[in-house]
């Protein structure tokens, strides 16, 4: 399973935007935004679909080490 992830460390860390969202204190949607282009993060929600005027689901999961790239970042 790990080969279809694309990672090789059995005990990696998987974030929630909620979580994350709690330990910066900020909003859920926040952190969605600032994660959803950002490599490394899995999306697991849906696309939209115009034609059924179904909106997109955005249901990520964010590993540690991409969390801990992007606080760096956003603390210089």
């Amino acid at each position: 399973m790990n080969e279809i992830l694309g990672s090789s460390d059995n005990n990696a860390v998987l974030h929630t935007p909620t979580q994350i969202a709690d330990r910066w204190q900020c909003d859920a949607e926040k952190v969605i935004r600032t994660f959803a282009d950002v490599s490394g993060v899995m999306d697991l929600g849906s696309p939209s679909d115009v034609r059924k005027r179904k909106r997109a689901y955005r249901i990520l999961r964010i590993p540690d080490h991409v969390l801990k790239k992007v606080e760096r970042k956003l603390t210089k």
